[in-house]
C-alpha cells in the first residue's frame, strides 16, 4: 500500500521553505522504516493568488514499504535517500500523522499572519481536475474539503487552514508535462548568511550541460540558481533530465551544504495559463490574449512588463 502525503504553506517572506519541511519529513520518515516511492513533487499552483506565502509551491510525495531496486533521489550529510518503483505492507497512518505534526510545527512559520499551512495524507489520490482548478484559478477551502473527506483522507489545517488546499493539489496533480529541480540545502548556522556560490562553476555547468535552464543571466551577470531569501536553500537547478541535474549539482563550487532533494516538478510547463478572450477573462487567472497593444509598454521593479491590450470583445 503506498500513502501520498502533501504539504503546503509553511514559509513566509522571512524565511521557511516547503521543501526542506519535506527534505526533514522524508529524512526522518526513512528513519522510521519507511521508503519513498517515486520523485518527491514540487507542484507550483495559482501565481497570481494574492495571499500565497513565496512561490507558491505545494509539495507532496509517497511512502510505502519499498521494494525492488532503487534509486537515489536525496541525501543528508552522507545518508542516501533511496527511492523505490512500487511498495507493499500497510502504512500506520496515526503514526505517519505525529512525525508531519512534530515536524511541521519545528519548522513552519506559524507566527506569521499570513502563513497558514496544512497537510494531507490519503490512500487515494484526489482527481487530476482539482489540480487543474488550483493551478488556474482560485478555489475554496470547503470544495477540497468535500473531497477530502469524499476519499477519506487525514488532514490537519493551522490557522486559517488554507495550506489544505495547496497540499491537496500537490497530490492531484498528474503531470502531463514535467520538469525537474535539485534543491540543496544550507547548514543551519549558514542561514541567514551571504551564500557562497562560485559564479564562474555556475556558468561552466551552463553551458556543459544542455538539458538544464535558467542558470544565469547574461546581461546582468547574476547567477539565478540561488533565491534572495533566508531560507534554508543553497541553490536549486531545474532541467528535463533528473539525472544530468545530478552531474549539474556536482560541477557547482559552493559553500558546504547538509543535503539536497530531487524533486519532479511542473515548473516551466505553463499548466497555469490559458488561451481567452479579454472579456472572459476572470481575477486572478493567468491567460494567453490575441490582441492589440494599444499604449507604450513600460518596465517596473522586478522586470515585470505592463501594457494595455484590446481585442475584439
Amino acid at each position: 500500500m503506498v500513502v501520498w502525503i502533501g504539504i503546503d504553506d509553511t514559509d513566509s517572506k522571512k524565511g521557511g521553505c516547503t521543501t526542506y519541511v519535506a527534505y526533514r519529513l522524508i529524512d526522518r520518515l526513512l528513519d522510521e522504516g519507511y521508503s519513498l516511492i517515486g520523485f518527491p513533487r514540487l507542484v507550483r499552483l495559482n501565481p497570481n493568488i494574492p495571499w500565497k506565502t513565496r512561490g507558491n509551491g505545494a509539495v507532496s510525495f509517497r511512502i510505502g514499504r519499498g521494494k525492488g531496486k532503487s534509486i537515489t533521489v536525496g541525501e543528508r550529510d552522507g545518508r542516501e535517500f533511496p527511492s523505490f518503483g512500487y511498495a507493499d505492507n500497510d502504512v500506520d497512518l496515526e503514526h505517519v500523522k505525529e512525525i508531519i505534526e512534530e515536524i511541521l510545527e519545528e519548522e513552519a512559520h506559524l507566527s506569521d499572519e499570513a502563513t497558514n499551512p496544512g497537510y494531507v495524507i490519503t490512500k487515494e489520490k484526489p482527481e487530476r481536475e482539482l489540480y487543474e482548478r488550483c493551478v488556474k484559478s482560485v478555489v475554496s477551502l470547503e470544495d477540497v474539503l468535500r473531497v477530502l473527506r469524499r476519499i477519506g483522507a487525514v488532514y490537519r489545517g493551522y490557522k486559517n487552514g488554507r495550506g489544505i488546499i495547496g497540499a491537496t493539489s500537490a497530490i492531484s496533480w498528474e503531470p502531463l508535462d514535467r520538469t525537474f529541480e535539485v534543491i540543496t540545502y544550507r547548514r543551519k548556522e549558514m542561514w541567514g548568511r551571504k551564500r557562497e556560490v562560485d559564479e564562474r562553476s555556475v556558468i561552466e555547468m551552463d553551458r556543459s550541460i544542455r538539458s538544464t535552464f535558467d542558470n544565469y543571466d547574461y546581461e546582468t551577470k547574476r547567477i539565478l540558481i540561488t533565491p534572495n531569501s533566508p531560507c534554508p536553500v543553497l541553490f536549486g537547478i531545474r532541467g528535463d533530465d533528473p539525472f544530468d541535474l545530478l552531474r549539474a549539482k556536482d560541477m557547482i563550487s559552493s559553500e558546504d551544504y547538509a543535503g539536497w532533494l530531487l524533486f519532479e516538478t511542473n515548473q516551466a510547463t505553463d499548466d497555469h495559463l490559458e488561451r481567452k478572450k479579454i472579456s472572459d477573462i476572470k481575477p486572478y487567472e493567468s491567460v494567453i490574449v490575441k490582441g492589440l497593444v494599444d499604449r507604450d509598454p513600460f518596465v517596473i521593479e522586478g522586470g515585470h512588463v505592463i501594457f494595455r491590450i484590446r481585442d475584439d470583445t
